[in-house]
Protein backbone atom coordinates (compact mmCIF):
# COMPACT_ATOMS: atom_id res chain seq x y z
CA UNK A 1 0.00 0.00 0.00
CA UNK A 2 1.47 3.47 -0.72
CA UNK A 3 0.83 6.83 0.97
CA UNK A 4 1.78 10.16 -0.27
CA UNK A 5 3.89 12.01 2.67
CA UNK A 6 4.85 15.17 0.83
CA UNK A 7 5.89 16.92 -2.22
CA UNK A 8 9.66 18.18 -2.45
CA UNK A 9 8.53 21.55 -3.73
CA UNK A 10 9.14 24.86 -1.54
CA UNK A 11 6.50 26.67 -0.13
CA UNK A 12 6.48 30.85 -0.32
CA UNK A 13 3.33 31.69 1.41
CA UNK A 14 1.43 29.42 4.44
CA UNK A 15 -1.38 27.81 2.92
CA UNK A 16 -3.82 28.95 4.65
CA UNK A 17 -6.87 28.17 2.48
CA UNK A 18 -5.88 24.74 1.96
CA UNK A 19 -5.22 24.69 6.06
CA UNK A 20 -8.63 26.43 6.92
CA UNK A 21 -10.92 23.29 4.03
CA UNK A 22 -9.63 20.86 5.64
CA UNK A 23 -10.35 21.86 9.36
CA UNK A 24 -13.65 22.69 8.02
CA UNK A 25 -14.12 19.04 6.47
CA UNK A 26 -13.25 17.65 9.99
CA UNK A 27 -15.51 20.11 11.53
CA UNK A 28 -17.84 19.24 9.30
CA UNK A 29 -17.37 15.32 9.70
CA UNK A 30 -17.51 15.57 13.36
CA UNK A 31 -20.81 18.04 13.58
CA UNK A 32 -22.50 15.88 10.77
CA UNK A 33 -21.98 12.36 9.49
CA UNK A 34 -24.54 9.28 8.60
CA UNK A 35 -24.39 7.86 11.80
CA UNK A 36 -24.92 11.19 14.02
CA UNK A 37 -27.27 13.16 11.67
CA UNK A 38 -29.16 10.62 8.83
CA UNK A 39 -31.31 13.24 8.08
CA UNK A 40 -29.49 16.51 7.31
CA UNK A 41 -26.79 14.54 6.03
CA UNK A 42 -29.45 13.25 2.96
CA UNK A 43 -30.45 16.98 2.66
CA UNK A 44 -26.78 17.55 2.48
CA UNK A 45 -25.57 15.14 0.00
CA UNK A 46 -25.59 15.78 -3.93
CA UNK A 47 -28.40 13.76 -5.35
CA UNK A 48 -28.33 13.44 -9.08
CA UNK A 49 -31.93 12.35 -9.73
CA UNK A 50 -33.48 15.91 -7.86
CA UNK A 51 -30.47 18.00 -7.29
CA UNK A 52 -30.78 21.26 -5.28
CA UNK A 53 -28.32 23.74 -5.94
CA UNK A 54 -26.86 24.03 -2.65
CA UNK A 55 -26.11 20.21 -2.46
CA UNK A 56 -23.35 20.83 -5.04
CA UNK A 57 -21.09 22.89 -2.58
CA UNK A 58 -22.48 21.32 0.73
CA UNK A 59 -21.73 17.58 -0.78
CA UNK A 60 -17.96 18.91 -0.99
CA UNK A 61 -17.51 18.54 3.02
CA UNK A 62 -19.33 15.55 3.82
CA UNK A 63 -18.13 12.23 4.54
CA UNK A 64 -18.97 8.81 5.07
CA UNK A 65 -16.61 7.56 7.68
CA UNK A 66 -12.94 8.33 8.76
CA UNK A 67 -11.08 6.88 6.62
CA UNK A 68 -13.32 8.58 3.68
CA UNK A 69 -12.43 11.69 5.63
CA UNK A 70 -8.54 11.02 5.92
CA UNK A 71 -8.06 9.70 2.81
CA UNK A 72 -9.12 12.98 0.82
CA UNK A 73 -7.54 15.43 3.50
CA UNK A 74 -4.16 13.28 3.69
CA UNK A 75 -4.28 13.77 -0.80
CA UNK A 76 -5.84 17.46 -0.67
CA UNK A 77 -2.72 18.72 1.77
CA UNK A 78 -0.08 16.84 -0.28
CA UNK A 79 -0.90 18.47 -3.28
CA UNK A 80 -3.33 21.33 -2.57
CA UNK A 81 -0.85 23.25 -0.27
CA UNK A 82 1.20 23.91 -3.86
CA UNK A 83 -1.69 24.74 -5.79
CA UNK A 84 -2.36 27.40 -3.14
CA UNK A 85 0.92 28.91 -3.54
CA UNK A 86 0.79 29.05 -7.08
CA UNK A 87 -2.81 30.06 -7.58
CA UNK A 88 -3.25 32.36 -4.53
CA UNK A 89 -5.69 32.36 -1.95
CA UNK A 90 -8.62 33.57 -3.67
CA UNK A 91 -8.30 32.19 -6.96
CA UNK A 92 -7.55 28.31 -4.70
CA UNK A 93 -10.49 29.18 -2.84
CA UNK A 94 -12.53 29.69 -5.89
CA UNK A 95 -10.86 26.35 -8.03
CA UNK A 96 -11.70 24.23 -5.49
CA UNK A 97 -14.70 24.96 -5.02
CA UNK A 98 -15.21 25.22 -8.71
CA UNK A 99 -13.76 21.83 -9.04
CA UNK A 100 -15.95 20.25 -6.50
CA UNK A 101 -19.02 21.60 -8.56
CA UNK A 102 -18.21 20.14 -11.73
CA UNK A 103 -17.25 16.88 -10.31
CA UNK A 104 -20.57 16.83 -8.95
CA UNK A 105 -22.19 17.84 -12.33
CA UNK A 106 -20.14 15.54 -14.17
CA UNK A 107 -21.26 12.23 -11.68
CA UNK A 108 -24.93 13.64 -11.77
CA UNK A 109 -24.81 13.36 -15.86
CA UNK A 110 -24.41 9.62 -15.83
CA UNK A 111 -25.40 8.05 -12.49
CA UNK A 112 -28.54 8.61 -10.36
CA UNK A 113 -26.93 6.85 -6.87
CA UNK A 114 -26.54 10.00 -3.92
CA UNK A 115 -22.91 11.04 -3.51
CA UNK A 116 -20.89 13.03 -1.22
CA UNK A 117 -17.13 13.58 -0.40
CA UNK A 118 -14.35 15.96 -1.59
CA UNK A 119 -13.02 13.44 -3.54
CA UNK A 120 -13.77 15.43 -6.35
CA UNK A 121 -12.39 18.60 -5.34
CA UNK A 122 -9.76 16.95 -4.52
CA UNK A 123 -9.23 15.28 -8.12
CA UNK A 124 -8.96 18.68 -9.44
CA UNK A 125 -6.54 19.71 -7.05
CA UNK A 126 -4.40 16.86 -8.29
CA UNK A 127 -5.03 17.33 -12.03
CA UNK A 128 -4.32 21.09 -11.91
CA UNK A 129 -1.03 19.84 -10.14
CA UNK A 130 -0.33 17.58 -12.69
CA UNK A 131 -0.44 20.71 -15.35
CA UNK A 132 1.72 23.01 -13.14
CA UNK A 133 3.90 20.75 -11.18
CA UNK A 134 4.35 17.36 -13.30
CA UNK A 135 8.22 16.64 -12.36
CA UNK A 136 8.00 17.48 -8.64
CA UNK A 137 8.80 14.50 -6.56
CA UNK A 138 6.36 12.99 -4.42
CA UNK A 139 7.77 10.91 -0.84
CA UNK A 140 5.31 8.17 -0.83
CA UNK A 141 4.96 5.57 2.09
CA UNK A 142 5.16 2.26 1.16
CA UNK A 143 3.98 -0.62 3.57
CA UNK A 144 3.40 -4.45 2.99
CA UNK A 145 5.83 -6.88 5.08
CA UNK A 146 7.73 -4.27 5.93
CA UNK A 147 7.90 0.09 6.20
CA UNK A 148 9.93 2.25 3.49
CA UNK A 149 9.41 5.57 2.20
CA UNK A 150 10.82 6.29 -1.33
CA UNK A 151 10.42 9.23 -3.82
CA UNK A 152 8.43 9.26 -7.24
CA UNK A 153 7.53 11.90 -9.94
CA UNK A 154 4.06 13.48 -9.41
CA UNK A 155 3.26 12.89 -13.38
CA UNK A 156 3.41 9.38 -12.75
CA UNK A 157 1.82 9.16 -9.46
CA UNK A 158 -0.94 11.10 -11.26
CA UNK A 159 -1.50 9.30 -14.51
CA UNK A 160 -1.15 6.05 -12.16
CA UNK A 161 -4.23 7.22 -10.12
CA UNK A 162 -5.96 8.38 -13.14
CA UNK A 163 -5.83 5.27 -15.02
CA UNK A 164 -6.63 3.05 -12.42
CA UNK A 165 -9.63 5.31 -11.71
CA UNK A 166 -10.78 5.13 -15.32
CA UNK A 167 -10.17 1.03 -15.15
CA UNK A 168 -12.18 0.78 -12.15
CA UNK A 169 -14.99 3.04 -13.28
CA UNK A 170 -15.17 0.43 -16.63
CA UNK A 171 -14.66 -2.78 -14.05
CA UNK A 172 -16.73 -1.69 -10.97
CA UNK A 173 -19.12 1.16 -11.74
CA UNK A 174 -21.22 -0.38 -8.41
CA UNK A 175 -18.16 -0.39 -6.35
CA UNK A 176 -19.62 2.54 -4.01
CA UNK A 177 -16.80 4.80 -4.91
CA UNK A 178 -17.65 8.06 -7.14
CA UNK A 179 -15.36 7.39 -10.12
CA UNK A 180 -16.86 9.33 -12.47
CA UNK A 181 -17.11 12.02 -9.76
CA UNK A 182 -12.72 11.82 -9.72
CA UNK A 183 -12.49 11.86 -13.65
CA UNK A 184 -14.53 14.45 -14.00
CA UNK A 185 -12.71 16.92 -11.32
CA UNK A 186 -9.25 15.49 -13.14
CA UNK A 187 -10.60 17.09 -16.32
CA UNK A 188 -11.84 20.09 -14.88
CA UNK A 189 -8.53 20.52 -13.40
CA UNK A 190 -6.01 19.77 -15.60
CA UNK A 191 -7.75 21.60 -18.38
CA UNK A 192 -8.07 24.71 -16.23
CA UNK A 193 -4.09 24.50 -15.59
CA UNK A 194 -3.35 24.51 -18.65
CA UNK A 195 -5.49 27.02 -19.83
CA UNK A 196 -3.55 29.24 -17.42
CA UNK A 197 -0.24 28.82 -18.69
CA UNK A 198 -1.76 28.48 -22.36
CA UNK A 199 -2.88 32.15 -21.92
CA UNK A 200 -0.13 33.38 -19.49
CA UNK A 201 -2.55 34.05 -16.53
CA UNK A 202 0.06 32.39 -14.64
CA UNK A 203 3.58 33.15 -14.15
CA UNK A 204 5.45 29.91 -16.56
CA UNK A 205 7.90 27.87 -14.77
CA UNK A 206 10.83 25.73 -16.80
CA UNK A 207 9.15 22.55 -15.74
CA UNK A 208 5.21 23.23 -16.09
CA UNK A 209 4.06 20.77 -18.44
CA UNK A 210 2.96 23.01 -21.17
CA UNK A 211 7.30 24.39 -21.33
CA UNK A 212 8.01 20.58 -21.22
CA UNK A 213 5.95 19.75 -24.38
CA UNK A 214 7.16 23.40 -26.16
CA UNK A 215 10.79 22.15 -25.17
CA UNK A 216 9.73 18.98 -26.82
CA UNK A 217 8.58 20.51 -29.78
CA UNK A 218 12.05 22.94 -29.83
CA UNK A 219 13.75 19.69 -30.24
CA UNK A 220 12.12 18.02 -32.90
CA UNK A 221 12.22 20.88 -34.39
CA UNK A 222 16.29 21.58 -34.29
CA UNK A 223 16.72 17.99 -35.40
CA UNK A 224 14.58 18.33 -38.38
CA UNK A 225 16.75 21.65 -39.31
CA UNK A 226 20.11 19.90 -38.63
CA UNK A 227 19.49 16.96 -40.27
CA UNK A 228 19.03 19.06 -43.86
CA UNK A 229 22.32 21.14 -43.08
CA UNK A 230 21.78 24.08 -41.03
CA UNK A 231 24.67 24.39 -38.55
CA UNK A 232 23.39 25.99 -35.55
CA UNK A 233 27.18 26.65 -34.39
CA UNK A 234 27.87 28.92 -36.91
CA UNK A 235 27.87 32.76 -36.58
CA UNK A 236 24.57 34.53 -36.13
CA UNK A 237 24.81 35.99 -39.80
CA UNK A 238 24.98 32.17 -41.33
CA UNK A 239 21.95 30.64 -43.17
CA UNK A 240 20.51 27.29 -43.58
CA UNK A 241 21.33 26.45 -47.50
CA UNK A 242 19.74 23.48 -48.81
CA UNK A 243 22.10 21.32 -50.81
CA UNK A 244 25.10 23.45 -49.59
CA UNK A 245 26.01 21.98 -46.78
CA UNK A 246 26.30 18.67 -45.24
CA UNK A 247 23.74 17.10 -42.54
CA UNK A 248 24.93 18.06 -38.93
CA UNK A 249 23.37 15.91 -36.28
CA UNK A 250 23.79 17.96 -32.78
CA UNK A 251 24.07 15.80 -30.10
CA UNK A 252 21.53 15.61 -27.09
CA UNK A 253 23.38 17.87 -24.63
CA UNK A 254 24.07 20.79 -27.84
CA UNK A 255 20.24 20.76 -28.38
CA UNK A 256 19.94 20.75 -24.83
CA UNK A 257 22.33 24.17 -24.31
CA UNK A 258 20.27 25.90 -27.05
CA UNK A 259 17.06 25.08 -25.77
CA UNK A 260 17.95 26.23 -22.99
CA UNK A 261 19.78 29.37 -24.16
CA UNK A 262 16.57 30.06 -26.06
CA UNK A 263 14.34 29.85 -23.19
CA UNK A 264 16.48 32.06 -20.67
CA UNK A 265 16.59 35.05 -23.19
CA UNK A 266 12.73 34.36 -23.31
CA UNK A 267 12.80 35.15 -19.57
CA UNK A 268 14.43 37.96 -19.76
CA UNK A 269 12.89 39.40 -22.53
CA UNK A 270 9.66 39.18 -20.17
CA UNK A 271 11.50 40.63 -17.46
CA UNK A 272 10.87 37.51 -15.70
CA UNK A 273 14.85 36.88 -13.62
CA UNK A 274 13.40 34.52 -11.41
CA UNK A 275 12.70 31.86 -14.30
CA UNK A 276 15.67 33.00 -15.99
CA UNK A 277 17.77 32.43 -12.92
CA UNK A 278 16.08 29.32 -12.85
CA UNK A 279 17.09 28.39 -15.75
CA UNK A 280 20.70 29.53 -15.89
CA UNK A 281 20.97 26.79 -13.07
CA UNK A 282 19.95 24.06 -15.26
CA UNK A 283 22.87 25.09 -18.15
CA UNK A 284 26.08 25.13 -16.07
CA UNK A 285 24.51 21.65 -14.92
CA UNK A 286 24.73 20.85 -18.50
CA UNK A 287 27.79 22.77 -19.32
CA UNK A 288 29.57 24.47 -16.36
CA UNK A 289 31.68 26.88 -18.59
CA UNK A 290 28.28 28.40 -20.08
CA UNK A 291 28.00 32.03 -20.37
CA UNK A 292 25.07 34.42 -21.53
CA UNK A 293 25.98 37.60 -23.19
CA UNK A 294 27.64 40.42 -21.29
CA UNK A 295 24.61 42.32 -19.72
CA UNK A 296 22.17 39.49 -19.79
CA UNK A 297 24.68 37.64 -17.32
CA UNK A 298 25.31 40.81 -14.93
CA UNK A 299 21.48 40.46 -14.90
CA UNK A 300 21.40 37.11 -13.74
CA UNK A 301 24.11 37.03 -11.41
CA UNK A 302 22.42 40.41 -9.74
CA UNK A 303 19.37 39.07 -9.58
CA UNK A 304 20.71 35.44 -7.62
CA UNK A 305 22.79 37.85 -5.47
CA UNK A 306 19.69 39.97 -4.41
CA UNK A 307 17.80 36.83 -3.65
CA UNK A 308 20.32 35.40 -1.18
CA UNK A 309 21.68 32.71 -4.10
CA UNK A 310 25.09 33.41 -3.56
CA UNK A 311 27.04 30.68 -4.67
CA UNK A 312 25.46 30.20 -8.35
CA UNK A 313 25.86 34.19 -8.62
CA UNK A 314 29.57 33.71 -7.36
CA UNK A 315 30.13 31.35 -10.72
CA UNK A 316 27.83 33.88 -13.01
CA UNK A 317 30.08 36.68 -11.52
CA UNK A 318 33.38 34.79 -12.15
CA UNK A 319 32.31 33.03 -15.60
CA UNK A 320 31.77 37.06 -16.48
CA UNK A 321 34.69 38.00 -15.33
CA UNK A 322 36.93 35.45 -17.05
CA UNK A 323 34.84 35.68 -20.12
CA UNK A 324 34.58 39.32 -20.53
CA UNK A 325 37.53 41.17 -19.54
CA UNK A 326 37.67 44.30 -21.83
CA UNK A 327 34.48 45.17 -19.74
CA UNK A 328 36.95 47.62 -17.66
CA UNK A 329 34.17 49.67 -15.60
CA UNK A 330 31.70 46.80 -15.41
CA UNK A 331 34.75 44.52 -13.90
CA UNK A 332 35.04 46.88 -11.29
CA UNK A 333 32.09 46.34 -9.99
CA UNK A 334 31.40 42.98 -10.67
CA UNK A 335 35.21 42.27 -8.73
CA UNK A 336 33.83 44.69 -5.57
CA UNK A 337 30.24 42.58 -5.53
CA UNK A 338 31.54 39.42 -6.03
CA UNK A 339 34.37 40.16 -3.38
CA UNK A 340 31.40 41.36 -1.16
CA UNK A 341 30.13 37.84 -1.45
CA UNK A 342 32.76 35.74 -1.05
CA UNK A 343 33.77 37.82 2.23
CA UNK A 344 30.36 38.14 4.19
CA UNK A 345 28.60 35.00 2.49
CA UNK A 346 30.87 32.35 1.14
CA UNK A 347 33.94 32.38 3.36
CA UNK A 348 36.43 32.66 0.40
CA UNK A 349 39.23 34.68 2.53
CA UNK A 350 42.11 35.33 0.53
CA UNK A 351 39.65 35.37 -2.97
CA UNK A 352 37.87 37.79 -1.15
CA UNK A 353 40.90 39.58 -0.85
CA UNK A 354 42.39 39.68 -4.80
CA UNK A 355 39.24 40.75 -5.80
CA UNK A 356 38.71 43.77 -3.13
CA UNK A 357 41.98 44.99 -3.62
CA UNK A 358 41.66 44.96 -7.66
CA UNK A 359 38.51 47.16 -7.53
CA UNK A 360 39.51 49.40 -4.58
CA UNK A 361 42.67 50.26 -6.92
CA UNK A 362 40.30 50.67 -9.72
CA UNK A 363 37.19 52.88 -7.68
CA UNK A 364 37.35 56.51 -7.62
CA UNK A 365 34.33 56.58 -5.46
CA UNK A 366 35.21 57.43 -1.47
CA UNK A 367 32.24 55.65 -0.43
CA UNK A 368 33.36 52.22 -2.32
CA UNK A 369 36.90 53.01 -1.24
CA UNK A 370 35.87 53.39 2.38
CA UNK A 371 33.83 50.15 2.08
CA UNK A 372 36.49 48.07 0.56
CA UNK A 373 38.74 49.06 3.27
CA UNK A 374 36.36 48.17 6.16
CA UNK A 375 35.97 44.74 4.11
CA UNK A 376 39.47 44.29 3.28
CA UNK A 377 40.62 44.97 7.39
CA UNK A 378 37.18 42.49 8.46
CA UNK A 379 38.36 39.58 6.86
CA UNK A 380 42.05 40.65 7.91
CA UNK A 381 40.96 40.05 11.66
CA UNK A 382 42.13 37.01 13.07
CA UNK A 383 39.07 34.39 14.04
CA UNK A 384 38.79 32.25 16.97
Amino acid sequence: MFIPLRTDRSLRHTPWVNYALILVNVICFIAINPDRSPELTRDLMLWPVAPQLHQFITYQFMHADWMHLLGNMLFLYVFGNSLEDRLGKIGYLAFYLAGGVIAGLGFAMLENNPVLGASGSVAAVTGAFLALFPMTNVTLLFFFIFISTFQVSSMLLILFQIGQDLLMYMINRDGGVAYLAHISGYAFGFLVGMGLLWLRLLAREPYDLLSMLEQRRRRAQFRSMTSKGYHPWDHAGSRYQPGRAEPVQLTEKELQIMDIRSRISQAAANHDFTTASQLYKQLIAVDPDQVMPPRLQLDIANHMTAHGDHAYAAGAYELYLNTFKDNPHDREQVELMLGLIYARYLNRWQRAKELLTSAGARTTDPNLKALVQQTLADISTPRA
